[in-house]
């Protein structure tokens, strides 16, 4: 049975985006999921729970979820983790320039480490695995820990990300919610990137049997 980490949610910067820091119990090695910006909030926790950060990972490469990698990564000298995907297509300066106007807020920083789809990247006695969804954009991934996945901008509680921005695509985010995370078991807790639902976490249960874009265009479909 896969380990299961210790999680803690924090809302970070203006766009109040939900950063997590997921650690291993035994070690209290842990990752960065999409830091937002308030990068002393973030490292005072850290500190405060005696965790050694190794990893940032990025579930998309959009300004608002990298906001703090820099600084992050200045503090903890660790590296950047995002899809290779979202980081050949974000730093295109025309992306770049188009993104921003989209986004109000500016791309900046880089990444360091270029995952892909089934990669596993360990921490202390935990396993991550990169799952590639693309969709809200071209290299959005979730990261599966245990029975928990940091589902980013891909789906949210009762919602799925947006798809109107540049690299977005409702069939392809469909497609990825169908083939990559409703094949998982459901009672997977899905963590997503914003809390713009009901509760701040679900299961993949209740999002079968909630979450009107699985039930009216995926599963109806079966």
């Amino acid at each position: 049975m896969s380990k299961q980490p210790n999680v803690e949610q924090m809302v970070t910067g203006a766009y109040q985006v939900n950063t997590y820091i997921v650690s291993c119990p035994e070690t209290k090695e842990c990752v960065i999921i999409d830091p937002g910006g308030d990068a002393e909030k973030i490292l005072h926790m850290l500190r405060d729970k005696g965790l050694q950060a190794l990893f940032i990972l990025n579930t998309h490469g959009h300004a608002d979820h990298t906001l703090a990698n820099m600084e992050l990564q200045k503090a903890l000298n660790i590296p950047v983790g995002m899809h290779k995907k979202d980081f050949l297509y974000f730093f295109q300066p025309d992306i770049q320039k188009k993104s921003e106007k989209e986004l109000g807020l500016a791309i900046s920083g880089t990444a360091d480490r270029l995952l892909q789809n089934s990669e596993i990247i360990k921490v202390g006695t935990l396993e991550i695995r990169v799952l590639h969804t693309p969709g809200h954009t071209p290299g959005s991934v979730c990261f599966l820990v245990g029975s928990n996945l940091f589902t980013g901008d891909t789906l949210f509680v009762g919602d799925v990300g947006r798809t109107d921005l540049t690299g977005g695509s409702l069939p392809t985010l469909l497609q990825s919610i169908k083939e990559k995370i409703l094949v998982l078991p459901v009672e997977t807790t899905a963590w997503p990137g914003h809390n713009y639902g009901e509760t701040p976490t679900s299961t993949l249960g209740w999002e079968m049997e909630e979450n009107p874009y699985i039930t009216d265009f995926i599963l109806a479909e079966e």
